[in-house]
């Protein structure tokens, strides 16, 4: 009687062991964090584009842009999908030119040597 007493309480903690450990995991797996946009004001000073696909629109490369603010140059990541706003219209990384004055939102995805650029919209 005594052992299976013992084995019983063993099997029970052993239960609340793995219950407690399923209710981390879940909490731990739905946790968010928020990524932050940071905003870019300034003039073109290169562009590179590094390869491109064959749909518009799918061109990857960089830009570095000469800060408006504080005449600091950053370089941001264009990647294929980067939404580039031209007025109303939407254009190709092909595009932009040196010198043209831009706004750029970009994000820092962890692993990521650069910034990417989420949204970037050229004045004219």
């Amino acid at each position: 009687m005594k052992a299976s007493l013992k084995m019983q309480a063993a099997m029970v903690l052993v239960l609340c062991a793995i219950l407690s450990l399923s209710v981390v995991s879940q909490a731990l797996a739905g946790a968010s964090y928020a990524i932050k946009t940071k905003a870019y004001e300034g003039q073109l000073k290169s562009i590179k584009i590094d390869k491109c696909g064959l749909q518009p629109g799918s061109c990857e490369g960089s830009v570095v842009l000469v800060q408006a603010s504080n005449k600091e140059e950053v370089t941001l990541a264009i990647k294929p999908g980067t939404w580039i706003k031209r007025g109303d219209s939407m254009v190709t990384i092909d595009e932009l030119g040196v010198g043209n004055y831009v706004k750029a939102e970009a994000i820092q995805i962890p692993g990521q040597q650069l910034q990417q650029i989420s949204i970037i919209s050229r004045d004219d």
